[in-house]
């Protein structure tokens, strides 16, 4: 199938996708490849990169720093396997989910069903799906030629998984101010403003790089809501958010900032930035509150280092600009944009 002159207007994005890509799709469909085939595929990616997301982020928030002892030893050893390719290392090098089969992260979604029934199908369902997205993942895993109906099937279950997509996004998304009587080394210090770096950085930022800081929370869709007599520290199910508003049109630098954290982010849950003018870092709060409160602070002396030092440029351009420096990193995803205003309008898939 080649491009014509029409094609800008049956998908305006065709004429923007880069012209060797365009080129590859076209020889490899007028050379044999099933059209289908590749469909397929772009919809698997949806499902499975989406699958390891939720399974990073509800581990992660369940079982803190050991999230990872959840998963099969063999995502391990491949990942390690790979590092000696470091020529051809992707963004994904450092995502364990990634060395992950789709198997085991079916697998690891029914061994912890509490954690994920809100996000899924019904259990019942969801196993016997599984059964059929196996087969699919199957045929394109070795290059079989699809059933006629398997990318009906698959996009059937995007549909279906929307509203528990949405549910999950969203939940991270609704983040909420900590009750005055909550009382924990992260609230005192951050939010009291008791700890040394706090009282060294919050009025500093905000007089001299019209910066604002905020510290404030989220609740996975599994976990109770806390009491007014609670705090969410060592709680699963629970997401610190500290975020930070650059205010004055100065531009940022994110892979700056990644590149002065990164040694020291094994606590992070995620770092959000899907513009230049806002940074949010997340911790899951069963990690160790000293490690997190800490953590805050070197991210906000990175903050500020990098801040007035990237280029110029719009959403679209940061987006782009930063979007593969780590998976943990997202500049545009439903992890940054997606909340409870949107339920009647957004298709988590576009299927």
């Amino acid at each position: 199938m080649a491009a014509n002159a029409d094609d800008s207007r049956i998908d305006p994005d065709w004429p923007a996708i880069p012209a060797h890509m365009r080129q590859a799709l076209d020889s490899a469909w007028g050379n044999g490849m099933p059209p289908l085939a590749s469909a397929l595929y772009a919809r698997w990616w949806q499902l499975e990169t989406w699958l390891r997301a939720l399974v990073y982020v509800e581990l992660k928030t369940k079982f803190g720093i050991n999230w990872a002892k959840q998963l099969p030893k063999t995502a391990v050893d491949r990942q390690q396997g790979e590092k000696e390719f470091h020529h051809m290392q992707t963004p994904d090098a450092q995502n364990l989910l990634a060395y992950t089969d789709a198997s085991a992260l079916f697998s690891i979604t029914l061994q912890h069903w509490d954690l994920f029934e809100r996000a899924l199908l019904s259990k019942s369902v969801w196993t016997g799906r599984i059964e059929e997205l196996r087969a699919i993942r199957n045929r394109i895993g070795h290059c079989r030629r699809p059933h006629a109906d398997d990318l009906v099937r698959l996009e059937q279950t995007l549909r279906d998984l929307n509203g528990g997509a949405f549910r999950a996004a969203s939940a991270f998304n609704n983040q909420q101010r900590a009750a005055d009587t909550w009382t924990d080394l992260i609230i005192d210090g951050w939010m009291r403003e008791q700890h040394e770096d706090a009282v060294r950085l919050i009025k500093h930022a905000e007089q001299q790089y019209d910066t604002v800081f905020d510290l404030r929370y989220s609740r996975r869709p599994w976990a109770a809501a806390p009491t007014a007599q609670q705090t969410i520290t060592g709680a699963p199910g629970f997401i610190w958010h500290a975020t930070w508003y650059f205010r004055g049109g100065r531009s940022f630098n994110l892979e700056g900032f990644w590149r002065e954290v990164e040694y020291w982010s094994d606590p992070f849950l995620l770092v959000c930035a899907d513009h230049p003018y806002s940074l949010s870092v997340s911790f899951a709060a069963v990690e160790d509150p000293n490690v997190v409160a800490n953590a805050i602070g070197k991210c906000f002396d990175a903050a500020l280092m990098n801040l007035g030092r990237g280029a110029a440029m719009d959403s679209l351009s940061w987006q782009q600009r930063y979007g593969d420096i780590d998976p943990r990193v997202h500049t545009f995803s439903a992890w940054t944009i997606v909340d409870e205003s949107m339920a009647k309008n957004i298709s988590m898939f576009g299927a």
